[in-house]
């Protein structure tokens, strides 16, 4: 008797045991928090990631997707068009629930958008160029208006000019989304002053070293320049080097864009950055969009977002010490 007991006590222990396991791995198959939803997994296509105001996209969107408790995957695409592509299908093959796409290839990328509409994946373009195309699918683009950006800067530098000057701009990699809609905003509306005279119009690839050693050459070639128009806060730092050692500062007015931290500490403190248009950095809202997205819920097709024209009359307003960017 004390053997039959014993050993029925050994199996119940047993069956006990199977049960609670079983339990205990169904529960963690559905992971994600208390509620047991699965976790939303949200894929990153970054262009590149040797820039700040893209490292400061990557940042933001990384605490974004911690605070709100969905696992984000970031992927580089090294200013390559083909890896870009590359990328977005690997995103599509781990299914995830959506997909951020940010990039300067224009329509080189656009059968990735495709892809990602055939596999009923959400798409969210953000700071990057919007399909004009209403073939090319994708859920919503967020961004700043860029042609907007390039309006503002224009009618700023023109009336700090008083309509009349010698003027030099410095773009971006011409190639590139971000350019070209800075440059459809800025051009027609610099036209507008005939008196302000284009006499230098280079690359600066964005990079504040390449922008600083075009400068040099630009000033060297040319001995009255009245204000330098940069596409980004990054040449125009490179830029206000190149004048610097020139020894012209003095002379020589410096306009940019993006609103980075270096640059609002320019215009706080020194008179070597006249003004700034902010292009927001922060993608949260973007991450905020592909989990709406991702839950279904219906969401606008175009979020605008503000680009507030920065000089020393508002700086205070928008600079933070603490920020990322």
């Amino acid at each position: 008797m004390k053997k039959s007991a014993v050993k029925m006590l050994v199996f119940l222990m047993m069956f006990t045991l199977v049960v609670t396991g079983c339990g205990e791995a169904k529960d963690s198959k559905a992971s994600g928090g208390s509620d047991g939803k699965k976790k939303i997994v949200i894929g990153f296509s970054q262009t590149v990631m040797n820039h700040p105001f893209r490292i400061a996209n990557v940042d933001t969107a990384k605490k974004a997707a911690a605070d709100l408790g969905v696992e984000l995957i970031v992927t580089d695409g090294q200013g390559d068009a083909s890896k870009e592509i590359a990328n977005i299908e690997s995103l599509i093959a781990r299914k995830v629930d959506a997909i951020i796409v940010s990039s300067l290839s224009g329509n080189a990328i656009y059968p990735a958008y495709k892809e990602a509409d055939r596999a009923k994946i959400p798409l969210i373009i953000a700071a990057s160029g919007v399909p004009e195309d209403d073939k090319i699918p994708y859920t919503t683009f967020v961004a700043s208006d860029e042609v907007l950006m390039g309006q503002q800067a224009a009618k700023y530098i023109a009336d700090k000019l008083g309509n009349k000057g010698n003027l030099v701009i410095l773009n971006g990699v011409v190639e590139s989304t971000n350019s070209q809609l800075r440059t459809k905003g800025f051009m027609p509306e610099i036209k507008k002053y005939p008196d302000i005279k284009i006499v230098a119009e280079q690359s600066g690839e964005w990079l504040r070293l390449p922008a600083m050693q075009v400068m040099t050459n630009i000033l060297q070639a040319n001995s009255n320049i009245d204000v330098v128009f940069a596409q980004n806060d990054e040449m125009a730092l490179g830029a206000i080097e190149a004048i610097k050692k020139a020894g012209r500062m003095d002379k020589i007015k410096v306009v940019s864009m993006d609103s980075q931290k270096e640059a609002l500490e320019k215009i706080k403190n020194t008179n070597e950055l006249m003004m700034t248009v902010k292009n927001e950095w922060s993608f949260e809202t973007a991450v905020k969009l592909a989990i709406d997205a991702a839950n279904g819920k219906e969401i606008q097709k175009r979020v605008i977002l503000d680009s507030p024209v920065i000089d020393k009359s508002n700086v205070d307003k928008y600079y933070d010490p603490k920020s990322t960017f």
